[in-house]
């Protein structure tokens, strides 16, 4: 049987003040346990406002199905955020990868859920201007056996 992979953003945030307008994306790839990709996927959330200091849903649901392999494993999913602070001439860009293990569950099992938070560090550009904000998003993996 196969692992089907949902992958959502549930939040985003950000503190410190460089600016308002922000853009991002979330790649996910999906290794087993011998390090072949199973499975990816790419949600993007076009330019909106973000209050410095708040965090809140994204602007509007976003999320993907993919195969994560077979029921019963445990692969791991590369979750890569590139995120820009748009300003009028020169975007101020950010990115960081990290690794997420999580357990496809057995047939008949309630589905495996857990939620990582990815905070990536953004500095203003140019960098005689100063400032750096702290970008925060909180993405929810659950998977399921079918």
């Amino acid at each position: 049987m196969d692992c089907k992979l949902t992958v959502s953003v549930v939040e985003e945030g950000v503190e410190g003040d460089i600016g308002d307008d922000w853009e991002y994306s979330v790649t996910a790839t999906i290794f087993d346990a011998a390090g072949t990709a199973t499975g990816s996927g790419k949600i993007r959330v076009e330019e909106h406002r973000l209050t410095p200091g708040t965090s809140q849903p994204p602007p509007k649901a976003v999320g993907f199905r993919t195969s994560a392999g077979r029921c019963g494993s445990f692969p791991k999913i590369e979750l890569k955020v590139d995120v820009n602070e748009v300003d009028w001439l020169v975007d101020d860009p950010g990115s960081k990868t990290v690794t997420v293990p999580i357990e496809c569950p057995g047939p008949g099992k309630p589905p495996f859920t857990k939620e990582a938070a990815i905070s990536i560090v953004v500095r203003e550009r140019p960098t005689v201007l100063g400032g750096q904000a702290t970008f925060t998003l909180k993405v929810r993996l659950i998977a399921v056996c079918v």
